[in-house]
């Protein structure tokens, strides 16, 4: 049985133990005295004891708001990662805050407060809530064992007086992106909704591919990470799987495509990230759909390697060598080398950073690769975890798919579980999923949340199909009585 999130906040929050007299008498004592002390630093002149005075009063508004309109942010929630680039909040250091992330990070504390308070678990049930609950709970010991194992010898100077702040905002944004999937799964709780999503993504993704082949530069759309890939999941699921199409929007899908792939996979081929997560979505989806499509198209792609294209895979190629690609080899066997003697639960969030700045001074960058960092901040067990995590969710989705019956959700499950798949393959290409603290960081989770999103929507699409069942199987009662 589903809860509506509508429901949930009709009537507000009541603080059972505490009198309304009591409470209101205390608000006004409250509001008097802030407001003569805002007074007082006011002619003072002093703005920061002033600052910190209204903080906590916009912050309480903020988040009486968030409480009441709860379900409609949670719905516009794509429009602030997708086309609000410009909207970061300073922090006095090189990794602002985007709004999409004080976003999260609000609605997420909020539901789990809403939840303590009204003895309400609302968090939806999937075949990876385990896997990810318990990566989760790694993610977080990893920090303290991060710090007590720590070498004695390594040059934390370098890092600056920071660096414990950076871990913390590192752990904390991982752990919001984890926490997406329930978000979306419970509160986008209608094809409609799911729809808005989708639109923003096609729209947004539209507009992307045309200033970049146009060479419009802009400060308003997020056009990084695997923003392409989830564009192209959506246009081919929905030109191939949905019924009822008509065959003029099918073919603008496929134009659609075909201008992306031109500048994904022509003019920016040197950019891997670009365009084969995008290769593999479309891969999935066509799994997905059918079987005998998927063995056609493998096998075309293979006779394209060997023939026409195998002159484009060497000059891709070659141009990996040349931006340096075959470096990672490296990277990675010095990685792994610092990973034996922190195998168990890893150096923490960001962990490694301090390791390779004292050891491999000369050269101290990050893997580019999600695998590597998480092996390196969250050790074996970390790896081994999230193996189970992708595994359990790329189930969860061939569930979803198999038990949808022809039609929008069914096309939604596809868009989700084959893009999922391109996502994690991504994983080898850079830190798309998992943002790590010194290469896309708390500074690109606009953009990595996007695949969170969607997982989000897949676990909608199956509270969707549980909520339908009850009325198909008295149905089928009913007839047989």
């Amino acid at each position: 049985m589903i809860h509506s999130p509508e429901k949930q906040f009709q009537e507000p929050l009541r603080i059972p133990w505490l009198p309304r007299p009591l409470l209101v008498g205390g608000i006004m004592v409250l509001t008097a005295l802030a407001s003569l002390a805002l007074g007082f630093f006011a002619a003072e002149g002093s703005m920061i004891p002033m600052l910190a005075l209204i903080f906590p009063a916009v912050a309480l508004i903020g988040a009486m708001f968030a409480v009441r309109y709860l379900e409609f942010l949670v719905l516009i929630f794509p429009l602030t990662a997708l086309a609000m680039r410009f909207a970061e909040i300073p922090t006095g250091t090189e990794s602002p805050l985007h709004i999409s992330l004080v976003l999260s990070l609000g609605l997420v504390g909020i539901w789990i407060v809403t939840m303590f308070v009204r003895r309400d678990w609302q968090v939806p049930k999937t075949s990876f809530n385990a896997s990810l609950f318990v990566f989760m709970a790694i993610c977080c010991i990893s920090l303290p064992w991060g710090i007590l194992w720590r070498d004695p010898i390594l040059n934390m100077a370098a890092m600056g007086g920071s660096f414990p702040i950076t871990q913390t905002a590192s752990l904390a944004s991982m752990l919001v992106s984890m926490c997406i999937p329930f978000l979306v799964g419970y509160y986008i709780d209608s094809e409609w909704k799911i729809k808005f999503y989708l639109a923003a993504f096609v729209i947004g993704g539209t507009l992307m591919t045309m200033t970049q082949l146009l060479e419009i530069e802009q400060d308003i759309l997020t056009d990084a990470g695997l923003w392409g890939l989830w564009y192209v999941a959506i246009l081919f699921s929905i030109m191939l799987t949905l019924p009822g199409v008509a065959w003029h929007w099918r073919a603008l899908c496929l134009g659609l495509i075909g201008m992306h792939l031109y500048l994904v996979v022509i003019l920016n081929s040197g950019w891997l990230s670009g365009w084969v997560p995008g290769i593999i979505g479309i891969g999935g989806v066509i799994f997905l759909y059918s079987r005998k499509y998927f063995f056609i198209m493998v096998l075309c792609l293979a006779l394209l390697a060997i023939g026409p294209a195998s002159s484009y895979i060497e000059t891709v190629i070659e141009e990996e060598k040349e931006e340096g690609g075959m470096e990672r080899l490296d990277i990675w066997e010095r990685n792994l080398g610092i990973v034996a003697q922190h195998w168990l639960f890893g150096m923490g969030p960001a962990g490694y950073a301090p390791y390779n700045m004292t050891y491999f001074p000369w050269d101290a960058r990050s893997t580019h690769n999600n695998f590597f960092d998480v092996v390196a901040q969250f050790g074996v067990v970390g790896l081994l975890t999230w193996f189970w995590f992708m595994g359990a969710s790329l189930w969860f989705g061939l569930q979803t798919v198999n038990r949808a019956p022809p039609g929008f959700l069914r096309t939604v499950a596809i868009i989700a579980t084959g893009g999922w798949a391109g996502a994690l393959a991504s994983m080898m290409l850079g830190d798309w999923v998992l943002p790590f603290a010194y290469n896309q960081g708390i500074r690109g989770y606009p953009y990595t949340v996007y695949s969170w999103l969607f997982l989000g929507l897949l676990v909608s699409v199956h509270r969707l199909l549980d909520r339908d069942e009850p009325v198909v199987s008295d149905t089928i009662s009913d007839c047989r009585l």
